[in-house]
């Protein structure tokens, strides 16, 4: 019996299927009823919204079944005391009725409310077929005129992987970048003035066509690295680092461990606002003074710490690693400093920087902020494959 029930089932969905298909190819010779929930199908209507009619059209029909049945089996009871056998059937239909009840109320829970995944009617539309893609680009950096980076077939733009000291036809013309990863991924950084300082901006990497104000002149370009290895980066405050047995820290130095540097790599680059990084080792009368006491003739100074970063504390960089070192004057009205663009920075090691080893001098006059008199405010640190 249960496997006749069964092949009973089977018969009807395939039937269902079929009446489904057949009506798909041709038009609704009939015009099926609207339910209640406004739902209602023509030829064009999917088999999932189509299988989902039937399974409301069929809960209709059952409560409607069962209401004509209670109302028959009320009126065979109201006839009971003339035909004494019409009892009997009375209590057999409304028994049956309340079970068909139950049943359907269940089944309708059970699909629509208890557990959502038995929701089977409902298919999420398929995604839309992408246009076929236009002209595979290079890899490198593209930097366009062009806001939607889409120049005329006529003017294509060339792919640089390797900095740029002056943009040329596109200088305070470049609207849009445009980052093109291949085997290695890109980073670039754009600047207000020829070769590579005044007012810049790092472009995210991890999207494309980015818009940019039309200010650039020149700008970085590196192949990015996860893990650029060496042995970080240190600062000084004194201009030397090279004399032997370690006199090179004299005057106090602070270290950015490639650790540090690498921890950072799902945020792209290392950023720290100078203020916030003190030296260690300097002297003690060379120290900050941050408490005083009143003398008769100077005042005495009660407390020491060492000095911050910040300002022309540092003399000389020097880069032990494929790192980019960029100090940066920052706005802080501004919003979160990752992106910018930042109101001026210097990128090291410089075109001069032979062994690109950082400077050994720090030349003020040129990173300050030219525009404000201010001093650069963080260090952004960057993992390259070859600085």
């Amino acid at each position: 019996m249960i496997k006749i029930r069964y092949k009973k089932i089977i018969i009807f969905v395939v039937f269902i299927i079929l009446f489904y298909v057949t009506n798909s190819a041709t038009a609704l010779e009939i015009e099926y009823p609207t339910l209640s929930t406004g739902v209602s199908i023509t030829s064009n209507t999917p088999l999932p919204e189509y299988l989902k009619y039937v399974f409301d059209f069929g809960i209709f029909i059952g409560f409607f079944t069962v209401f004509l049945t209670l109302v028959f089996a009320g009126v065979l009871y109201l006839l009971s005391p003339a035909v004494p056998s019409a009892r009997e059937i009375a209590k057999d239909r409304v028994s049956g009725s309340i079970s068909g009840l139950l049943i359907l109320a269940t089944l309708y829970l059970i699909a629509t409310t208890i557990n959502p995944q038995l929701k089977f009617f409902k298919l999420d539309e398929l995604d839309a077929i992408p246009p076929s893609p236009g002209p595979m680009q290079q890899a490198g950096v593209h930097f366009y005129n062009e806001s939607d980076c889409n120049p005329p077939p006529e003017k294509p733009h060339p792919s640089h992987i390797s900095s740029v000291p002056h943009l040329q036809e596109l200088a305070n013309r470049t609207n849009a970048v445009d980052i093109v990863h291949g085997a290695d991924q890109y980073i670039a950084i754009l600047y207000e003035s020829p070769n590579f300082f005044g007012k810049c901006q790092y472009i995210n990497p991890n999207k494309r066509c980015v818009k940019v104000e039309p200010f650039a002149v020149s700008a970085s370009v590196y192949k990015y690295n996860h893990s650029p290895g060496g042995n970080g980066v240190i600062f000084y405050r004194k201009s030397f680092y090279d004399r032997p047995g370690g006199l090179y820290r004299q005057g106090g130095w602070y270290k950015v461990e490639s650790s540090e540097i690498e921890t950072v790599k799902s945020k792209e680059l290392y950023v720290a606002r100078l203020s916030d990084l003190k030296f260690k080792d300097v002297p003690y009368l060379e120290q900050d003074c941050v408490k005083w006491k009143e003398g008769k003739i100077n005042d005495i100074c009660l407390e020491r710490e060492p000095p911050n970063l910040s300002r022309d504390n540092i003399s000389s960089i020097e880069i032990k690693g494929n790192y980019v070192v960029l100090l940066v004057y920052f706005d802080n009205d501004k919003p979160d400093p990752k992106y910018g663009p930042w109101s001026f920075c210097q990128i090291f090691s410089t075109d001069d920087d032979i062994n690109k080893d950082g400077p050994k001098q720090i030349k003020w006059e040129h990173i300050r902020n030219m525009t404000t008199g201010k001093y650069p405010n963080f260090v952004v640190i960057i993992g390259v494959k070859q600085k």
